[in-house]
């Protein structure tokens, strides 16, 4: 009788931690904001939430094809945009709003 009792607490503490892991993970997936200052330009906020969660988004849908996991080793330029890098994949006036009109520019760089 001591043993079932040892396997089912065992058990619930393993399926406790598991459960823990996995909200984790999702809460980190879908969450959050990353707030870039590039040179020159005013600061983009980029919504973790917007992307992921309302475009249904996956990780390897941008990760590592378009854009690092870590900010730092994002070497984005102006000249850039309007080309088929970074946001442009998506952001083209096709899939997204366009980068390349400079009305659009407001939409990602805000006055901070």
């Amino acid at each position: 009788m001591k043993a079932w009792k040892i396997a089912i607490i065992s058990i619930s503490i393993v399926c406790f931690i598991a459960l823990g892991i996995a909200f984790a993970q999702a809460k980190k997936v879908g969450g959050g904001e990353i707030k870039f200052t590039p040179k020159g330009a005013e600061p983009v906020t980029y919504s973790h939430e917007a992307h992921v969660t309302t475009n249904k988004l996956k990780c390897n849908d941008c990760h590592t094809k378009i854009f690092p996991y870590k900010k730092q080793d994002l070497k984005m330029t102006k000249e850039a945009h309007g080309q088929d890098k970074h946001c442009g994949v998506c952001h083209n006036g096709k899939k997204a709003f366009s980068q390349t009109a400079e009305a659009a520019c407001a939409k990602c760089h805000k006055k901070g």
